[in-house]
């Protein structure tokens, strides 16, 4: 039996928690399954107990952000879904979008992550429209403020981790935008791409069908 575990908490409240048992495991710290006022379960540790950390199964936090929101008249706006959006894709392991950005270890900063009032702020500050989208410069990075501008779709699509980079003309350019400069549908260059062909193979013009 661990230290931390020589004061019962059971039946002691913490915020909107309710200390309902021990957790009985190998780590050196304690653990509690906990009841919230709002009905959801949780486990936690005595220090995140003790220390305020863990005052609710997470509603808590919500319920502020919502207020945030509705104080700031962002509540159901565009902003707010690109914002709500960009944590889900870090966080939740059910998001068909997760296994490329947290199943990644791709993070939102602090300074984002539970203030959409910081995120809506920078996102003035630095160019939002309507028109444009958050996106990553570095497509390995996290999202933060110094790793983050708005951009419109081509923008990203040429900023996509999948895209193919090439030499062409003396620099390395996307697949995409040679396709443009020949006059050459990408899905032709893609696929010539890879099955193999490189140099004048790959940017040969495609022989028009003969009626």
């Amino acid at each position: 039996m661990s230290k931390s575990f020589r004061e019962d908490l059971t039946g002691q409240r913490f915020g909107r928690l309710t200390v309902i048992e021990f957790v009985p495991n190998d780590k050196p710290h304690a653990y509690w399954k906990c009841q919230c006022d709002c009905g959801n379960t949780i486990k936690t540790t005595t220090c995140s107990l003790r220390s305020g950390h863990s005052a609710s199964c997470g509603c808590l936090n919500r319920e502020k952000i919502i207020a945030s929101c509705r104080v700031h008249g962002q509540w159901n706006t565009r902003l707010y879904r690109i914002w709500d959006k960009m944590k889900t894709r870090c966080y939740n392991s059910n998001s068909k979008a997760y296994k490329d950005y947290g199943g990644r270890g791709i993070t939102v900063c602090d300074e984002w992550k539970n203030d959409f009032k910081a995120f809506y702020d920078w996102s003035m500050a630095n160019g939002y429209t309507d028109e444009l989208s958050i996106d990553r410069i570095d497509v390995n990075g996290n999202y933060e403020p110094s790793n983050c501008r708005f951009a419109d779709r081509k923008t990203q699509q040429r900023n996509r981790r999948d895209n193919i980079k090439i030499e062409y003309q003396g620099e390395k350019q996307c697949l995409v935008d040679i396709a443009r400069l020949l006059g050459i549908r990408p899905d032709v260059l893609y696929y010539r791409y890879h099955k193999g062909d490189r140099g004048e193979r790959l940017f040969r013009p495609v022989k028009k069908k003969s009626k």
